[in-house]
């Protein structure tokens, strides 16, 4: 899925013009920390406060810092990240540096993001914490969100979502799930990164995550690169630091903290995090 440019390239120099300290690095940038070779890839995709950059292996991203953690995120200071650039667009990497547009972002001694959650949580989602999730999401959940629309009375041309509820009968709904709904990360797509996140760490039933992760991946080609790497990501135990949040939360936090975590994790993209935290409340129930 994601192509290799030339690697290398004597010719061509590093444009120096502003230098950028990174604050935080995930632990999937760290490699290119190590060797002296120039690395040339591509830009993916660009938004207000991430860059995607297409790698030889996966897309890794540039993000603004108020945007959270992740192992595929090396984050700068501020709000936003605007280096000017448009997809396509090649840039560097050597030595722990980024060239990209007239920018170098320095990440050799960016201190690294806390990494992928690793505890098993088997069973102990505390029950008042669903009540308590459940709260902030009829509270706080974006309109127009997989929450709005599954929870809804009103007909939508996404009704289909409605299947999160019988995952557990029929895992095999999951295929009907990736790629439906708008958005840059479609909300089946997101909710299956919430339903597998519980799965993966609330479930004994081993036997039905492995049949969930088997019906995902082979379906990961049926939706946009981003999403894809995400579910890929997931499928790995690997989420966004806000989704971590709420699964310690959940089995081991107070209400207080369950409504912090949540709203955290509903400030992701438009509707992604109303949408993954919808997954996350119908896989609770399914354990």
């Amino acid at each position: 899925m994601l192509d290799r440019q030339n690697l290398w390239d004597d010719n061509i120099t590093w444009s120096i013009k502003m230098d950028i300290n990174a604050v935080r690095v995930g632990e999937k940038w760290l490699p290119f920390r190590q060797g002296g070779a120039r690395l040339f890839f591509s830009v993916h995709s660009v938004f207000n406060r991430v860059v995607n950059v297409s790698t030889d292996r996966e897309l890794l991203s540039v993000t603004a810092s108020n945007v959270g953690g992740s192992s595929s995120f090396l984050s700068l200071a501020g709000s936003k990240v605007d280096f000017g650039v448009a997809a396509g667009e090649r840039c560097i990497l050597c030595e722990g540096r980024m060239s990209i547009a007239n920018h170098t972002i320095n990440f050799m001694e960016t201190p690294p993001w806390k990494g992928p959650i690793t505890k098993n949580y088997r069973h102990k989602v505390r029950k008042e914490n669903i009540s308590a999730f459940k709260a902030v999401l009829d509270r706080k959940a974006a309109p127009g969100s997989a929450w709005r629309i599954v929870n809804g009375a009103s007909e939508s041309r996404f009704g289909g979502l409605g299947a999160i509820r019988r995952l557990r009968e029929d895992p095999s709904l999951a295929e009907k799930l990736i790629g439906l709904g708008l958005g840059l990360t479609p909300a089946g797509d997101d909710m299956l990164v919430g339903y597998l996140a519980m799965a993966n760490h609330t479930y004994e039933d081993t036997g039905f995550t492995d049949i969930l992760h088997g019906v995902v991946s082979d379906s990961l080609g049926k939706t946009v690169d981003i999403s894809a790497q995400i579910l890929k990501n997931a499928l790995d135990c690997d989420y966004h630091g806000y989704v971590q949040g709420c699964i310690r939360d959940l089995c081991e936090g107070g209400q207080e903290d369950i409504y912090i975590s949540t709203a955290s994790l509903l400030n992701i993209g438009a509707t992604s995090g109303s949408d993954i935290a919808c997954g996350m409340y119908f896989g609770m129930f399914a354990a």
